[in-house]
């Protein structure tokens, strides 16, 4: 993970969100709640998951921008610990049918790909320029923070669907 500039994060947000995101378009409304215990996930928890991380990284920025920084990068969080989170992101969105999902995913990376393009390569690229970037006395980039709340999410559950599907065609 080593970007250069934003163009370069945009396009891998970008990019790794259409690829995660088609795997859905041949998913049943009627099967998002199936588990595979091979995968450990639901199609629905693994785009809640998605969608809740966005969300997070979404908060914390507009708190900052607020000055109210209600939720600092979470620094009494155990982040070998985090079903308590999960299991939040999945309350929040129980009740949205898939279609809904897709589309909140789908502005929720909008979103990210607009609060990239409001920052300089600096803020973006360099550690300790913004506040909910820092945690337990270590600054990351936000560029790292977005990263692994985006695209590595992409990826890692894009696997994980694509292996639902063949489990469960």
């Amino acid at each position: 993970m080593k970007y250069s500039n934003k163009l370069e994060l945009i396009e891998a947000i970008k990019s790794n969100a259409d690829l995660f995101i088609k795997e859905y378009s041949d998913i049943e409304e009627s099967s998002i709640n199936i588990v595979d215990k091979e995968i450990e996930y639901t199609p629905f928890q693994m785009l809640s998951f998605c969608i809740g991380w966005m969300d997070l990284v979404l908060a914390w920025k507009n708190e900052e921008q607020k000055s109210i920084q209600k939720t600092p990068l979470a620094t009494e969080w155990k982040w070998n610990n985090l079903d308590w989170l999960y299991q939040s992101f999945y309350d929040k969105y129980i009740d949205y049918s898939l279609k809904e999902l897709i589309n909140t995913f789908n502005q929720n990376v909008d979103n990210i790909i607009q609060l990239v393009n409001n920052l300089s390569d600096v803020e973006l690229l360099e550690t300790g320029k913004r506040n909910w970037a820092k945690t337990n006395g270590k600054e990351f980039s936000v560029c790292r923070l977005i990263h692994l709340n985006t695209i590595a999410n992409f990826k890692n559950f894009r696997s994980r669907i694509r292996k639902w599907k063949k489990n469960n065609k």
